[in-house]
């Protein structure tokens, strides 16, 4: 099947803004990343990781952008994906180079990849990350579920040749996957060495989604369920 079109996109991820509008929320998606901080501050989360730090990274408006959930004119959630080509490189070496830098480490932080990392994962990839919600807006997979989807639908129409996108999620927090659509999970995909990277566990969960499952899913009617 050749991939969706951008219009097929945005008709099919319709019911899933519906649903956030029906429970109360909006949806912003801010061009400026100046309001950046402000906004992922208002989420509850203390600070942003290496891979999305506006500080680190000099990303321009192609590379990456935020998504936050709104109620009431403040963040209450917030969800953030870049894009990067890997090009000939592989995953799990993208990995190694990047976390060593990231993390200020003078060797290779990472002990282990999981040999599907880099056996089935590459090229243009990806990455959604920082997903963070208000205590009190946690527990609700179907609206946190939509979130996600639309950040994935959002993402697909940006980068449209993407290969694969993909997330580490926390072990604890496994049940939900499958609301957020993606497909293939590599658990303990990352071994960190000692000390472990703040942020980084090494049961992370490794949640991705291949360009031709994007599709196929999204085809079906019940991609909003």
């Amino acid at each position: 099947m050749d991939s969706l079109i951008e219009l097929e996109i945005a008709k099919r991820s319709a019911p899933l803004l519906r649903l956030l509008q029906d429970k109360g929320y909006d949806i912003l998606a801010p061009r400026d990343f100046a309001s950046i901080h402000a906004l992922v501050a208002q989420t509850g989360r203390p600070s942003q990781s290496p891979m999305l730090s506006l500080a680190r990274n000099d990303f321009s408006q192609g590379d990456a952008f935020w998504l936050f959930l709104m109620q009431d004119g403040v963040s209450v959630g917030g969800c953030a994906a870049r894009y990067f080509d890997l090009k000939s490189e592989s995953l799990d070496a993208y990995l190694r180079r990047t976390s060593q830098q990231q993390y200020q480490c003078a060797n290779d932080p990472i002990g282990r990849i999981a040999a599907p990392v880099g056996r089935e994962m590459g090229g243009k990839m990806i990455y959604m990350g920082e997903l963070q919600l208000r205590d009190t807006h946690r527990g609700n997979f179907a609206v946190v579920g939509a979130f996600v989807r639309l950040l994935q639908a959002i993402s697909a129409i940006k980068w449209p040749e993407f290969d694969w996108m993909y997330a580490l999620i926390p072990h604890e927090h496994r049940r939900i996957i499958p609301h957020y659509g993606y497909n293939l999970q590599i658990p303990q995909a990352i071994t960190w060495r000692e000390p472990v990277p703040a942020g980084r566990k090494n049961s992370h969960i490794l949640a991705a989604l291949k360009r031709s499952h994007f599709d196929h899913i999204w085809s079906l009617d019940e991609v909003a369920d």
